[in-house]
């Protein structure tokens, strides 16, 4: 939900009227990472409504905060604590003192400030005829019998019947399986295989017939068994990234007297297998991408590579990363990890040439270099999935390393 304060405090910041707890109250909530997302929107649409189109050089930005909460001039008592408070968050702090200075030119010599921006014309040359949109609820459903259903276009109620098991898609766009009839599940084909895949620019959601959620990322694919009565585990695969909610299955074991066993959770991308028995965790398995990362948030999961050479187990909060030649562990960063799932695009020391890979599935675009384009220069910074892409390139615009070009569904990078 959008802080109603913040774009008033904000406002009233810009116009030097804001209270002693006016300010405090600003200072707080922009340093709350919960409205990180609606703070770096309203700082976005500031500064590229700006007239003249200046870019911030990240060099100076230490030195303007310096210069602004010294400056004296929203000197009230109150404010002092708070700067000084330990954990204060001096980046999102610094981003404060970029926008007061972008909005008002005055305040560039008030302060007394050297400038600390370049003034350019704002970069982004658009061809409006086509407006790029972000993604949504976008699937096909292929069934065992060949009939292909486009759930996007599909009326909500049941769709088909595979054996016993009804699929249905319900009012929140979602595609569930349920058997329906449980007194009867000798006649269910277990090996009725369904795929549901997503285009670049859709995701949706998946409820498995034994309680399993699953979340399909754009440009993926899962192939899945319409029921797992009757089998000695659940296999999907997996093709792009997916996150899973695994639900904890028991079947008698005949081997062990009847004993109740766990039935295994499995799912197979073209370079590692991961076994789980009840967790909740993410792959990323994307074609064109280097590595292969699987991340943990519940639960424990074992991943072993495609040749069988390597096996890791992970633990809550770790992350797997296959690589061309080894199969490792690292602390993940669960909130990157899922950042896609949440409706983020959450970027930390990212390349560009990641960053735009993103972009076009999500988006559905082409992207193309032009020149001596910094690839491999890194990004932070978090933004939207619903925001449209003007607004996602004006982000890494503003760091003045970076243009974009877009023509009809082609985006051009430009140094």
């Amino acid at each position: 939900m959008m802080n109603q304060r913040l774009p008033y405090l904000l406002n009233r910041y810009l116009n030097k009227s804001c209270s002693g707890n006016e300010l405090a109250e600003f200072y707080a909530l922009v340093n709350d990472p919960a409205n990180e997302m609606e703070f770096d929107d309203l700082l976005s649409d500031a500064i590229y409504n700006t007239d003249g189109g200046y870019h911030l050089n990240p060099d100076r930005k230490p030195a303007v905060l310096q210069h602004i909460f010294n400056s004296g001039e929203q000197e009230v008592p109150v404010a002092k604590p708070l700067l000084v408070r330990r954990g204060w968050n001096w980046r999102r702090l610094s981003t404060i003192a970029a926008l007061l200075l972008l909005i008002s030119t005055v305040g560039l010599y008030f302060f007394g400030v050297p400038r600390p921006f370049d003034k350019g014309d704002k970069q982004i040359t658009a061809n409006h005829k086509t407006q790029i949109l972000p993604g949504g609820n976008n699937a096909i459903l292929t069934l065992s019998n060949g009939i292909v259903i486009n759930l996007q276009q599909a009326e909500n109620g049941k769709l088909a019947d595979e054996g016993n098991v009804s699929v249905t898609k319900n009012k929140n766009g979602q595609l569930i399986y349920n058997i329906n009839n449980t007194s009867d599940k000798r006649s269910i084909n277990s090996l009725s295989i369904n795929t549901l895949t997503t285009p670049r620019g859709g995701q949706y959601q998946l409820n498995l017939p034994d309680g399993s959620k699953v979340w399909l990322n754009a440009a993926s694919s899962l192939k899945f068994p319409s029921t797992f009565t009757g089998l000695n585990q659940r296999k999907v695969e997996l093709s792009g990234e997916a996150y899973f909610e695994i639900a904890k299955v028991t079947v008698k074991d005949k081997s062990a007297r009847n004993k109740e066993v766990r039935l295994p959770f499995i799912v197979v991308t073209g370079r590692q297998k991961v076994e789980v028995l009840g967790t909740h965790f993410n792959v990323n398995a994307y074609t064109d991408e280097l590595n292969t990362k699987t991340t943990l948030l519940e639960g424990s999961v074992k991943v072993t590579d495609a040749d069988e050479r390597h096996t890791v187990t992970l633990k809550p909060g770790q992350q797997s990363v296959l690589n061309a030649d080894a199969l490792v562990i690292e602390r993940a960063d669960v909130e990157k990890g899922i950042d896609w799932k949440s409706g983020k695009f959450i970027f930390k020391n990212e390349s560009l040439e990641s960053i735009m890979r993103k972009v076009a599935r999500w988006y559905d675009v082409e992207v193309i270099y032009a020149g001596n384009v910094p690839k491999q220069e890194t990004f932070s910074g978090t933004v939207s999935r619903f925001d449209d892409v003007e607004k996602v390139l004006r982000r890494l615009e503003l760091t003045g390393e970076v243009r974009f070009k877009i023509n009809g569904r082609q985006i051009t990078v430009l140094k």
